[in-house]
């Protein structure tokens, strides 16, 4: 069986007797460390590790998710998805006119275009998402990456960046906090027409084989939502719901991704149709969320990379792996990861010691 039927399979709970995992990092670099330790090369890290999925996206998503590959910021640049302003040398624009940083690992917009929409309201009326007219063209990259993984990884169309996190960025979250709570008609037409280009990228999606939809949305700090549970309801849950929709009426799972403590929207999001509810974080109890929603959920990460991988032993991450395993993953329906990407202050040595628990509990390892 394909590691993307198994991961299919459990989150299905047709499989509730199979764990699968993934270990992404933020860099190559770090990737490269844990491969040089175990004296392996890059293809087979892969394997030790154990990974199940792919991500991919379209090509107007490249400079987010690929900025650091040449040949896929090549493709893009050559489809005309960003441009360069010569005197800003390192920087690049999409074309939803948010900048980024060429030379870093992150995902930090620089640019708000509609910055000062609070107070002349034509930047937001007069604002359009990027055209959309080829998409042969704009899943060059991705169905690429369908065709190569496809027949063993579970390859999925990243949603990352979606409507609340698109408009902030576009606005500047004050700005858009602002409209919200006071006139949130404008904050309710820039969503719209973020929803209509992500509804679109959803139908093709869909058209094109992929086995799995996927949105993300970073709806929540270490301790709170960002908005209130009637916000989020009245704004922003029907627009995800139309996302969602596209996947669930094609027979597809959702997932979703959003960091924080997000558990007053998780019922929603449930009845919207959710499946995956990517990551988990420990800001959130572990113990409640199996019980209350294990049964319509399968949860992606629970492993601390904030302060467990990156600042304590070995032997901690190890037993707090399998801990957390052993809550989530009691009867299935976990996808065991860290709670982020591996980033480049994780020591080697932590990144080997979460895989040995994760092989223990898969009975791969003694």
């Amino acid at each position: 069986m394909t590691r993307s039927q198994l991961v299919l399979d459990v989150i299905s709970k047709k499989n509730t007797s199979y764990l699968p995992s993934q270990c992404t990092f933020a860099a190559r670099a770090k990737k490269m460390e844990v491969a040089e330790a175990l004296g392996l090369n890059e293809e087979e890290v892969d394997v030790y590790l154990g990974n199940h999925i792919k991500f991919t996206g379209v090509l107007d998503d490249i400079v987010q998710l690929d900025k650091l590959d040449p040949h896929r910021m090549q493709v893009a640049y050559d489809a005309g998805r960003y441009i360069h302003i010569p005197e800003e040398e390192g920087f690049i624009y999409d074309l939803w006119g948010m900048k980024y940083n060429v030379n870093d690992g992150g995902y930090f917009n620089y640019c708000h275009p509609l910055r000062g929409c609070d107070e002349d309201e034509s930047l937001i009326y007069n604002y359009k998402a990027p055209e959309l007219s080829d998409m042969d063209l704009q899943f060059k990259i991705a169905e690429e990456d369908l065709k190569k993984y496809g027949d063993d990884f579970l390859v999925e169309l990243s949603g990352y960046n979606g409507i609340w996190e698109k408009a902030y960025q576009l606005t500047e979250i004050e700005n858009f906090m602002y409209l919200l709570a006071v006139e949130p008609e404008k904050a309710c037409y820039l969503m719209d027409v973020i929803c209509e280009y992500k509804v679109e990228v959803a139908k093709e999606t869909v058209k094109r084989g992929f086995p799995i939809g996927h949105y993300g949305d970073d709806l929540g700090t270490q301790i709170s939502t960002f908005v209130s549970e009637d916000m989020f309801v009245n704004y922003f849950l029907p627009r995800i719901k139309r996302v969602f929709r596209v996947f669930k009426d094609a027979g597809l799972p959702v997932q979703m991704h959003s960091c924080g403590k997000i558990t007053p929207f998780i019922p929603h999001l449930i009845d919207a149709g959710l499946d995956v509810l990517e990551p988990v974080q420990n800001c959130m109890d572990f113990q409640f969320l199996k019980n209350e929603y294990g049964k319509d959920l399968t949860f992606y990460g629970g492993v601390d990379t904030q302060d467990l991988l990156t600042f304590r032993t070995p032997g901690e991450v190890f037993e707090e792996t399998l801990k957390v395993i052993d809550v989530l993953g009691k009867g299935g329906g976990l996808i065991i990861a860290p709670s982020q990407e591996v980033m480049n202050n994780v020591p080697v040595e932590n990144v080997l010691a979460f895989m040995r628990a994760v092989k223990k509990a898969r009975g791969e390892e003694s």
